[in-house]
């Protein structure tokens, strides 16, 4: 990499962003992109934030946050990338990393205690990463839901989850290693229906598939809730400019959205969607209605 920097700076051109001259920075981006694949590659640690994480690899604090597109470009020709990471933006490799702009604490709803204790009754918990391994099941839910975005994850529980035996689970967007693992651990302790409910986007796509390869391998098929072909078409919206994902080969539930995403050109944002019950919605054939758009509570 370092040969491949010095020919293109001879020409007077960039590097993978880099300016022409600036070892510093590529001194820097070839330290943290070993350090994130090190994390990658051994032995699962406790997540830690972008500038605690710049600062003890390169000893800038603002290096990571400063060259992320470089970091994951290094950790591309450095290093053979398996098919997921490539298909990853940076921010979400950094975060399967266990690497985040700050440790986020694991937010969930349904009968669950921490070390064997229970918690008083309210909406959702929220357990530091720390924690995680502590959280179980105190009674099986009748389903487990993770949902992508907060405002979603706090209006299902609000107006459905509440009334129904749920365990529900904000993957934070793309889910950091400890609330991975946690979704992993509890949905097969459950053994029940699981869903994920998020954007009808590449980004969305990208999560979906992500847990339900993870999910896969405890013999627990993930099920897509409200991300469908049908809602896409008739709710869905043009982003001019923004490709939509190349859909995995594999088996994936979610394999027919990502192609229409992609012929489409249309997207969608979970939060215009009204809550529904994953499993109401499957109990009368031909009942089922679309969810509408309507204006936010929380706001």
């Amino acid at each position: 990499m370092i040969d491949d920097a010095v020919v293109a700076w001879t020409r007077g051109v960039s590097h993978i962003g880099i300016r022409n001259g600036d070892g510093r920075t590529l001194a820097n981006v070839i330290g943290l992109a070993i350090a994130v694949s090190g994390r990658m590659s051994g032995d699962p640690q406790g997540e830690q934030d972008f500038r605690t994480f710049s600062r003890l690899t390169v000893g800038d604090s603002k290096a990571l946050e400063k060259n992320l597109p470089q970091v994951a470009a290094a950790m591309a020709k450095i290093f053979a990338s398996t098919e997921e990471q490539t298909r990853l933006d940076p921010e979400e490799l950094l975060a399967s990393a266990g690497i985040r702009r700050l440790p986020q604490p694991i937010l969930l709803h349904g009968d669950v205690s921490l070390d064997g204790r229970s918690f008083p009754v309210m909406p959702y918990v929220g357990i530091p990463p720390d924690c995680a391994g502590g959280i179980g099941l105190l009674t099986n839910p009748d389903y487990v839901l993770t949902v992508e975005n907060f405002t979603s994850f706090v209006r299902h529980i609000r107006e459905v989850a509440r009334s129904e035996r749920a365990l529900v689970i904000y993957s934070g967007g793309f889910p950091s290693r400890p609330t991975l693992a946690t979704i992993v651990r509890l949905a097969a302790q459950a053994q029940v229906p699981t869903f994920h409910w998020g954007d009808m986007d590449a980004g969305g796509v990208r999560i979906f598939q992500h847990l339900e390869r993870h999910l896969a391998g405890f013999d627990i098929p993930l099920r897509p809730h409200m991300m469908d072909t049908e809602l896409l078409r008739r709710f869905g919206k043009p982003a001019p400019g923004v490709a939509g994902p190349v859909a995995d080969r594999h088996a994936s539930a979610i394999a027919g959205l990502a192609d229409f995403l992609t012929a489409s050109g249309l997207v969608h944002e979970q939060e215009e969607f009204d809550p529904r019950s994953p499993i109401a919605e499957t109990l009368a054939p031909g009942e089922q209605k679309a969810p509408m758009p309507r204006p936010d509570p929380l706001q």
